[in-house]
């Protein structure tokens, strides 16, 4: 990829323009396995519009991949969910596609997990049932979407994970970044190779396996998000697999071959090795402390069987909805915008006083926070 390009203070930085919309470059935000991230500004002529984010993708290997590429964009754009960060535009330019994506303002579960660290405390199972639920009610929604003549499409997130949920300032929820998804779309394969996308600390075991996946692998990965926020404990790190881990030996040739396009907490081959010590007996000691209700809801979302865990977005959204009290529900984005404030004054006395920022929009952790892995 190119260096993030400079702003000079003479004029604005337009990255490319559709239309009478130009796009202007408002700061770099970083690097992700598949791109660059931008947060810029619309200007319609002389008028300044509202800030978007534009992932600059890397350019496409060639003819059939870059149509390929183009055409699955086109079916998530159309996209349409209240918990969905809104995709609107993608365009080639100078041979690199650019997708133009809603500006969620407001913070990632990654940095709330990190306040948590600080504060040495979960979130509560209110929160945590509010949050996922939104999330499994988008995902059951993109997973049953079909096309103009009425087939699946089979789309899969394949990201699902703490940087990729943010909540806005009023505490709603979104999915973001349908950048990696997948789709059963005709022509594309159904099987994945051994450069896996996306953050493969939240992957599911069929993922890291490389077998066919489905919309069950997305629910395993929110699973893997539910267990953190209410334990504060990471699936792959619970002491039974460390444990595991200490008396294995090389990676099998499959896991030898997997490579990560995003760099995480382990390498490719030692992240498959945890998921294949992972065992159910693991989360049940991990969640023994929560109620029986989001414990059992826990438990069938990480279990290693595809057939054992929930079927869809829809069974899991309605557990937790049903959690926090059916469709009259008390613990809504009001009160999960006060749970975060709360959080935020609670991770700054344990810090002792330092200042946390009120958004993460530079993709990094913000300085001064607590690492949620010790691992080299």
């Amino acid at each position: 990829m190119s260096s993030p390009p400079e702003r000079p203070t003479s004029k604005p930085v337009i990255l490319f323009s559709s239309g009478a919309t130009s796009y202007e470059l408002i700061r770099y935000l970083g690097a992700r396995s598949n791109g660059e991230v931008l947060l810029a500004r619309r200007r319609y002529a002389d008028v300044v519009g509202g800030s978007v984010i534009i992932k600059r993708l890397r350019e496409p290997s060639n003819a059939v991949e870059r149509a390929r590429l183009l055409e699955e964009f086109k079916l998530i754009i159309q996209l349409n969910h209240p918990c969905i960060a809104q995709m609107f535009l993608v365009r080639m330019h100078e041979g690199s596609p650019y997708v133009v994506m809603e500006h969620v303002e407001g913070i990632s579960l990654e940095a709330l997990l990190n306040f948590t660290a600080m504060r040495a405390q979960p979130m509560s199972e209110e929160f945590s049932a509010y949050v996922v639920g939104e999330v499994a009610d988008a995902l059951h929604y993109a997973h049953t979407q079909r096309d103009a003549q009425g087939r699946p499409l089979g789309i899969i997130h394949r990201d699902v994970g703490p940087r990729n949920i943010r909540l806005g300032s009023h505490g709603r929820v979104k999915l973001t970044d349908f950048a990696v998804a997948y789709s059963k779309m005709e022509g594309r394969l159904a099987t994945v190779g051994p450069l896996l996308k996306g953050d493969i600390a939240y992957s599911s075991p069929e993922y890291l396996m490389l077998q066919p996946l489905d919309a069950r692998s997305d629910l395993f990965s929110l699973g893997v998000v539910l267990l953190e926020l209410t334990t504060g404990k990471h699936l792959l790190d619970l002491p039974e697999v460390e444990q595991a881990m200490s008396m294995a030996g090389a990676p099998n040739a499959t896991q030898a071959a997997l490579q990560s396009e995003e760099q995480s907490w382990v390498p490719a081959p030692e992240m498959a090795m945890r998921m294949e010590r992972f065992h159910p007996e693991h989360v049940a000691r991990a969640t023994q402390r929560l109620s029986a209700p989001m414990r059992a809801i826990v438990m069938r979302a990480l279990q290693r069987d595809p057939a054992q865990r929930y079927q869809s977005g829809l069974e899991m959204r309605d557990d937790l909805w049903d959690f926090l009290g059916g469709f009259g529900r008390c613990y809504g984005s009001r009160a999960a915008a006060q749970e975060i404030s709360q959080l935020r004054t609670e991770a700054i006395q344990h810090g002792g006083g330092a200042q946390l920022p009120e958004t993460d929009d530079n993709l990094s952790r913000p300085p001064g926070l607590i690492p949620r892995k010790s691992h080299p």
